[in-house]
């Protein structure tokens, strides 16, 4: 069976849709990037004021997560492993092996609406949640670049891209039906 690697614009479903597949499999390991590069920082650099955006361009931190992927093959050999995370790019793919990858974003949508779609969906530990509402919103312009970026390279790479720009559940919900299929 193979492991889902998902990658892609930060709230752009890559959580929710882990949460589907364990729900709909069961035997699924999500590997939350997030928690791994936030215990990594407070580890390593010993100050949860350096940005995690820093750390995920850690070189070390990046082989850790690939050793953490590595072990959890070996070890945990009855699921279905799911990468969620933020710090790969297209590119880096090929590095998880025995896997398919789904790059996420939202390249087709105004800064307003990325906006609306976070403030949709966020829960009290969501980085979002406590932002104001010009900083989402300089933080939207940029993730809506770097999803083009994504979209760019995914097609580049021969990786499927994931446009939750618009009808994200109903997205998802397909999504879902097409990776059933694909590591059967």
């Amino acid at each position: 069976m193979k492991n889902i690697i998902l990658i892609g614009a930060p709230r752009a479903g890559k959580s929710t849709f882990s949460k589907m597949l364990k729900d709909r499999l069961g035997n699924v390991t999500i590997i939350q990037t997030d928690l791994l590069r936030l215990a990594f920082r407070d580890a390593i650099y010993k100050d949860t004021k350096v940005s995690t955006s820093i750390v995920g361009k850690d070189k070390d931190y990046l082989n850790y997560i690939l050793s953490y992927y590595k072990y959890a093959n070996m070890y945990d050999i009855d699921n279905v492993k799911v990468v969620d995370t933020v710090d790969f790019e297209p590119k880096d793919c090929s590095l998880f092996e025995n896997s398919i990858t789904l790059c996420f974003g939202y390249p087709n949508i105004t800064k307003e609406e990325v906006v609306s779609n976070w403030k949709k969906y966020d829960t009290e530990l969501d980085w979002t949640k406590h932002k104001s509402d010009e900083k989402l919103l300089t933080y939207a312009e940029s993730e809506i670049r770097n999803s083009k970026y994504l979209e760019d390279e995914s097609e580049k790479h021969n990786i499927r891209f994931v446009d939750t720009s618009k009808n994200r559940n109903e997205v998802l919900k397909e999504l879902l039906g097409y990776i059933i299929e694909e590591i059967k």
